[in-house]
C-alpha cells in the first residue's frame, strides 16, 4: 500500500489549509443560523416608531392623534433648537417629526386633508415612510365617519377602534417567516466548503501523482499500474468519506435533535451525494492546472461562482427568472433547492422533488468526472 501511504502524506501537508476552511466555515454557519434564530418569527408584528409631536391644534382632533400615536409609539421631546432636532434625527433617537398646526382641526372639518400636516423624516426611512402612512390612514377613516353624518367625538372612537383591529396572517408556505432549525443553516453553506476542500487539498494530492517525473518512475516501478489506481481511488473515497463524516460530526454538535431526525437524514443524505460531485469537480479541475496557484484560482473559481449563482450565498427568490435559469445548470442549485424542500417534508412519501434533486447531482458529478477522464485520456496521447 505504498502509493496509498504516499496519497495521506502529501494530503497531511494540506493540514493547515483544511483547518482553516472548516473554522470560517464553522463561524459562518452557526453566526447565521443564530442570527436568523434570534431574528425568526412566526407572525407579523407591529412596527414601534421613535416620534416627536409638536401639537398647537386647538381644536380635538389634534389631541386625539397624539393620543393615538402615543399608544402605539414612542413618543420623544421635541428638541428645543433645530441644530439638537438634525443630532437626534441623525443619530435615529427620532425617526419622524410631526407638527400639528393650530388651525388643523378647524381645516380637517371642512374637508382639506392635504398639506395641513407637516412631516420631517430622514429621507428613504422605512418607519417614516410607514408613519406617515399610518397617520393617513387614521384621518381617512374619521372622515369617512364624519361624511356618514356621524360626530366628530363619535367618529373618532370609530376610528381608534378600526385601527385597533388586527388581521391574522398565514404563510403560503411554511418555511416563510419561520424560524427554520440550527441544521438547515449549517447544510445550507456545505457546497462552498466542500468545494474548496476538495479542489484544495484533493487537487494537490492529484496533481502531485500526475507529476511528469513522478509519474514516469511509478510506471517503471514493479507495482501494477491497476494496482497503483486502485490505491489512489481507495485513498479518494476514504478522504471524501472522511471530509463528510467530520461535518456530520459538527451537525450533530451544533444541533443534535435536527441530524437524528427525517430532515436530518434526508439533509446528511444531501450532503453525502454533493461530496461525491465536489471530489468529481476537483477531478475535472486537477486536469487543466500546472502549478498550486492555478489550482487556488480554480478553487475560488468554482466555490465562489458555484455558490453565489447557485444560491448558497445568495437566496433563490432574489435572483431573477434568468438568472435562476442559468443556475439550473449549477449542482449547488439543486443541493439548495432539495435543503430547501426537506424542510417541508414530513414523510418520505413527500420526498420527491427531494429524490429529484439527489439524482440531477449525481448526473453532474457523472459528467465532471467523465470530462476530466476524457481530458486525461488525451494528455496522454500527446505525451
Amino acid at each position: 500500500m505504498q502509493v496509498f501511504k504516499v496519497f495521506f502524506k502529501v494530503m497531511s501537508k494540506k493540514k493547515t489549509t483544511m483547518c482553516i476552511y472548516i473554522l470560517i466555515y464553522l463561524m459562518i454557519s452557526v453566526t447565521i443560523g443564530y442570527s436568523m434564530k434570534e431574528h425568526g418569527q412566526e407572525e407579523f408584528s407591529k412596527v414601534s416608531v421613535k416620534i416627536a409631536v409638536e401639537n398647537l391644534d386647538q381644536g380635538e382632533l389634534g389631541a386625539r392623534l397624539v393620543s393615538y400615536l402615543g399608544q402605539h409609539h414612542q413618543l420623544q421631546e421635541i428638541p428645543t433648537n433645530r441644530l439638537a432636532l438634525q443630532d437626534a434625527m441623525y443619530y435615529q433617537e427620532i425617526d419622524y417629526v410631526l407638527a400639528i398646526p393650530k388651525d388643523f382641526t378647524e381645516k380637517f372639518q371642512t374637508g382639506q386633508q392635504e398639506g395641513i400636516l407637516q412631516g420631517t423624516m430622514v429621507p428613504g426611512s422605512r418607519a417614516a415612510s410607514f408613519m406617515e402612512q399610518e397617520i393617513q390612514q387614521y384621518l381617512n377613516i374619521v372622515s369617512m365617519y364624519q361624511a356618514a353624518g356621524m360626530e366628530q367625538e363619535r367618529a373618532l372612537e370609530l376610528a381608534a377602534e378600526d385601527m385597533e383591529k388586527e388581521v391574522n396572517v398565514e404563510f403560503l408556505e411554511k418555511s416563510d417567516g419561520q424560524e427554520l432549525a440550527g441544521g438547515y443553516y449549517f447544510f445550507q453553506y456545505i457546497p462552498y466548503v466542500f468545494l474548496v476542500l476538495m479542489i484544495l487539498v484533493f487537487g494537490s494530492v492529484m496533481k502531485t501523482f500526475q507529476d511528469k517525473d513522478l509519474s514516469a518512475r511509478s510506471k517503471c516501478s514493479a507495482m501494477f499500474f491497476w494496482e497503483q489506481n486502485v490505491q489512489i481511488i481507495l485513498g479518494s473515497v476514504l478522504f471524501t468519506f472522511g471530509v463528510y463524516l467530520l461535518f456530520m460530526g459538527m451537525a450533530c454538535l451544533i444541533d443534535f435533535s435536527y441530524l437524528f431526525s427525517l430532515k436530518g437524514l434526508l439533509s446528511a443524505i444531501n450532503a453525502l451525494v454533493f461530496s461525491i460531485c465536489a471530489i468529481s469537480v476537483a477531478w475535472f479541475c486537477v486536469q487543466f492546472v500546472h502549478s498550486s496557484a492555478e489550482l487556488n484560482v480554480m478553487s475560488n473559481i468554482f466555490s465562489l461562482s458555484f455558490s453565489f449563482l447557485g444560491g448558497v450565498f445568495v437566496s433563490l427568490e432574489l435572483m431573477g427568472d434568468s438568472v435562476r435559469q442559468i443556475a439550473k445548470f449549477i449542482p449547488s442549485y439543486w443541493y439548495v433547492i432539495a435543503n430547501q424542500e426537506i424542510q417541508k417534508v414530513e414523510n418520505l412519501a413527500q420526498a420527491g422533488r427531494v429524490y429529484q434533486s439527489f439524482g440531477l447531482v449525481l448526473a453532474f458529478a457523472l459528467a465532471f468526472f467523465s470530462v476530466g477522464l476524457l481530458v486525461k485520456r488525451m494528455k496522454l496521447k500527446t505525451i
